[in-house]
């Protein structure tokens, strides 16, 4: 399947700002199933500079910066890829091991209330020790349980505001699933990119879920908005234990001015 991607946003200000360095997240992750077979990346006005580079957590990423105040800040990224179908649940689970330093920021979480830890301990019980079955049972109780909403807002709701109200959108679902995951010890990250499903209309294009890190098998994605695994149909682009490092344009700016975001995302099969 190959899927064509055009993701344009647009920052306006009030006035005239000065633009600390920004980090432009659109370049898609590695995936086994996924072949990029092109991208390109255009920013108005032009930027002093423009630089492909990886962050800690491995996610590969514009840095863009100016000499010049601005008004108005577009960037617009197209991209074409290649997808595979595949089997999401080709791999084995192996002995647990050690945990790693390395895993201590994926397993930050807010306590749970009283409710929603007992809501979980009855939804994963029946799992016993199979992680895959864990992970299967989770997803597929909040998107049979709960309502999915599109939200624009950067903020996210809550967990427990998630939990008592029973809607959400997709990144308030997945980051109620990742805290969920995380008190049970089983590391989990949030994920940001695109995901194809004309079936549910235009606003589903960008798109969150959940990665859980299982013995052996390494990162699996999981979306609760659809209760299944990732598949083919997932193109990752930005992986982080918070959410708020998977923006599309991270940067701040010097200045009283006000800002305005417009976006739009197409996403259609070539």
């Amino acid at each position: 399947m190959k899927l064509k991607v055009t993701h344009l946003t647009q920052y306006s200000y009030s006035k005239e700002v000065v633009l600390q360095p920004h980090h432009l997240y659109f370049y898609p992750a590695h995936r086994n199933y996924l072949n990029l077979q092109s991208f390109d990346i255009q920013v108005s006005p032009n930027p002093s500079g423009l630089s492909f580079r990886t962050d800690i957590e491995n996610n590969a990423f514009h840095q863009c910066w100016f000499n010049d105040p601005i008004k108005e800040l577009t960037v617009t990224a197209e991209l074409i890829v290649e997808t595979h179908p595949i089997n999401p649940f080709d791999f084995i689970v192996e002995e647990p091991i050690e945990s790693s330093p390395i895993q201590t920021p994926y397993l930050q979480h807010q306590q749970l209330s009283y409710d929603a830890s007992n809501w979980l301990n009855e939804v994963v019980a029946p799992a016993g020790n199979n992680m895959v079955t864990l992970l299967t049972f989770l997803a597929g109780e909040i998107h049979s349980n709960w309502e999915h909403t599109i939200r624009y807002e950067p903020t996210l709701m809550s967990v427990d505001e998630c939990f008592s109200s029973r809607k959400g959108s997709c990144r308030d679902l997945s980051w109620m699933m990742i805290q969920m995951l995380r008190s049970i010890n089983i590391p989990a990250r949030f994920v940001s990119g695109y995901g194809f499903n004309p079936n549910l209309g235009e606003g589903h294009e960008l798109h969150a879920w959940v990665e859980a890190l299982l013995p052996g098998a390494g990162w699996i994605g999981v979306d609760p908005n659809s209760g299944l695994l990732a598949t083919d149909r997932y193109i990752p682009v930005v992986a982080s234990y918070l959410p708020r490092n998977t923006f599309p344009i991270q940067g701040n700016y010097y200045g009283d001015a006000s800002s305005d975001l417009k976006f739009e995302v197409t996403l259609e099969q070539l």
